[in-house]
């Protein structure tokens, strides 16, 4: 059971990776192929043409450039002109043919016939059946017309254009005063600059005998502003 997993571990991680180059490909826009225009043509330097003698079953194909005729049997056959589809069209092909047939006394048989559509022109005798096998060759006048423009990306793939509201950095913040902060002294001491109050005595300039209350000592709730100065001693 072990070795069947560790078998099976190779397939699973090339399916995630897999998995995940097709899900990066899917967000990418990929723009519809340019389809020509519905029922364009081309024209063609030749076409290929089918003449069957249906009492013998024979069947004879002609080629021929635009404006050359050729006879089979009774039958002469002129091509006027061939053009098939472009590419990116279902496949088909039209010609353009005269067909005079000596036997009988009747009007020759001009009419655009199809490779994919036989039934769309029919050259109609008891003995002969005609048809279009297809145009080919160089390509010639008429031209097909251009393709159209492709369409314009959806706006989820539009590219977007920089944000001209985006705040701009002020850039590095003035330097601070010297001595500004907390704890520094303008000479670069560190502490508080001791008073030049008084004479002697401690930083603070106070009598150490005094019972001055001093910044960070609690008051005396007896003797708010101190105790009462001692009566003087009697001399005698």
């Amino acid at each position: 059971m072990k070795s069947r997993s560790l078998r099976s571990a190779p397939v699973l991680a090339a399916m995630l990776l897999a998995a995940g180059n097709v899900a990066a490909s899917a967000a990418q826009y990929v723009p519809p192929p340019a389809m020509p225009v519905p029922n364009a043509w081309q024209g063609r330097s030749q076409g290929s043409i089918r003449v069957l003698d249906k009492l013998d079953t024979h069947v004879e194909t002609l080629t021929l450039h635009p404006g050359e005729k050729a006879t089979y049997k009774n039958l002469s056959v002129t091509l006027l002109a061939c053009l098939d589809h472009p590419a990116g069209l279902p496949a088909d092909s039209a010609a353009f043919l005269e067909i005079q047939d000596k036997r009988i006394n009747a009007p020759p048989f001009r009419s655009w016939v199809f490779a994919a559509e036989p039934s769309l022109g029919v050259f109609e005798s008891p003995v002969y059946g005609v048809g279009l096998i297809r145009c080919d060759g160089d390509l010639t006048a008429p031209a097909a017309p251009p393709l159209p423009a492709p369409p314009p990306p959806p706006a989820a793939f539009a590219p977007s254009a920089p944000d001209s509201t985006a705040p701009v950095s002020p850039g590095s913040p003035p330097d601070a005063p010297q001595g500004a902060s907390s704890g520094t002294s303008v000479d670069g001491q560190s502490g508080p600059p001791p008073s030049t109050d008084g004479e002697g005595g401690d930083a603070t300039g106070a009598d150490p005998g005094s019972h001055t209350q001093v910044d960070g000592d609690a008051p005396d709730p007896v003797y708010p502003s101190g105790p009462p100065a001692a009566p003087p001693r009697d001399r005698r």
